[in-house]
């Protein structure tokens, strides 16, 4: 279920990778801290993600 525009992302942890290793991301973390983006896409290395992915960090 999408949430209404202006709600309050519920909080949680992703994992991704750095020059050091892999980190622990927690959303409250950083909310506003840092300007944040929360980007999802429907399947990862197919054609619709690669366009999608494109197409969105161009208008950012």
């Amino acid at each position: 279920m999408p949430l209404a525009v202006g709600t309050k992302a519920p909080d949680f942890t992703l994992s991704t990778k750095t020059a050091d290793g892999p980190k622990q991301i927690k959303l409250s973390d950083n909310f506003g801290k840092r300007n944040t983006l929360l980007l999802f896409f429907p399947m990862a290395f197919t054609g619709t993600c690669t366009t999608e992915m494109c197409l969105s960090l161009i208008h950012i």
